[in-house]
């Protein structure tokens, strides 16, 4: 999309994983020509608020028309509710869920058992030395990170994500949505459908781990004529 003067008003926006921040992205290399903006996570009413409300507080931080929206994650998710209220020129989603029947069988027991409202914070990041392996980081700046993000995550905020992920609801892949998965992601694993970009061997930190990979699908994505 181009202004009257030539110049081009597309804007990214990027929504990064459950809990973290901009630091996920940094590797990236994108068309310098793009604007980008990094979604800023904000703390949720309660516990019980609703990912629909949620995403329509986060919407104030989106004020260029029709968005490029890049979520991570669980960023993808809530990129996916955001796209409902925008119209963003397109929606890509990175180790993410295009529809809520890709959430695999135990995180759904997990949600019938309510175990994310009880178990303790403290419990949960007791598992810190498996997390590299666990999400795909190698190299020290990858695991220094994550580590950051495990340790700094707050714990409403937590149980708050935990619940909505498990409760999301979405019957079928958005329109213009594009979807990109690694065959070796162990937090969401893929689920296989057609016009996925699929990374062979890509983990659930591909962002970071397969930066030049990832960026050059996303430049093909980005400078495609939407």
């Amino acid at each position: 999309m181009e202004s009257e003067n030539g110049s081009s008003t597309r804007k990214i926006y990027f929504i990064s994983g459950l809990g973290a921040d901009w630091r996920m992205f940094r590797f990236l290399r994108l068309p310098p020509d793009l604007p980008l903006e990094h979604v800023e996570w904000i703390a949720p009413l309660s516990v019980q608020e609703s990912l629909q409300s949620y995403a329509r507080r986060l919407q104030a931080q989106i004020t260029a028309p029709n968005p490029i929206l890049i979520g991570l994650s669980f960023g993808g998710v809530v990129a996916a509710e955001l796209a409902k209220l925008l119209q963003p020129q397109k929606l890509i989603i990175i180790s993410s869920l295009a529809h809520s029947s890709a959430l695999p069988w135990y995180y759904r027991l997990l949600g019938k058992l309510r175990l994310q409202r009880h178990l303790p914070l403290k419990f949960l990041q007791s598992f810190l030395p498996l997390a590299p392996f666990f999400f795909g980081a190698h190299t020290p700046a990858e695991k220094k990170l994550l580590r950051q993000v495990i340790l700094d995550i707050d714990e409403t905020y937590l149980r708050w994500s935990l619940e909505q992920l498990l409760a999301w609801r979405q019957a079928a892949p958005l329109p213009n949505l594009f979807h990109l998965h690694g065959t070796a992601d162990k937090v969401l694993p893929l689920r296989r459908r057609p016009g996925m970009f699929i990374v062979e061997g890509g983990e659930h930190l591909m962002v970071m781990s397969r930066s030049s990979e990832i960026s050059d699908i996303l430049n093909q994505i980005l400078t495609a004529d939407t």
